[in-house]
């Protein structure tokens, strides 16, 4: 019997649900220039997002060839001690 009970109440339920969502929409009381601004605004915003990336990977580059850079620069210690062995040889 309790299977039954319950089949009937899932039943029920689901018919409860499925009419609930057959109502019918609100109508839309929005503005269609506010709709329009919106739009607008989210093409300047996407425009300025795809501008941005841009940047962003320009300045991705410009770190990685300023690292390279850096990288291949000679060790100050080994500069100090070419710099004492001149400064040795001139008689200072």
């Amino acid at each position: 019997m309790g299977n039954v009970r319950k089949w009937c109440v899932a039943s029920m339920l689901l018919g409860a649900l499925l009419a609930a969502g057959c109502s019918k929409n609100a109508p839309c009381s929005t503005d269609p220039s506010k709709i329009e601004t919106a739009r607008a605004d989210v093409q300047t915003a996407t425009a300025k997002a795809q501008g941005s990336k841009t940047e962003l990977s320009a300045a991705e580059q410009k770190k990685t060839e300023l690292t390279r850079q850096v990288a291949a620069l000679p060790d100050p210690k080994e500069l100090q001690a070419k710099l004492e062995e001149l400064k040795k040889g001139s008689g200072r």
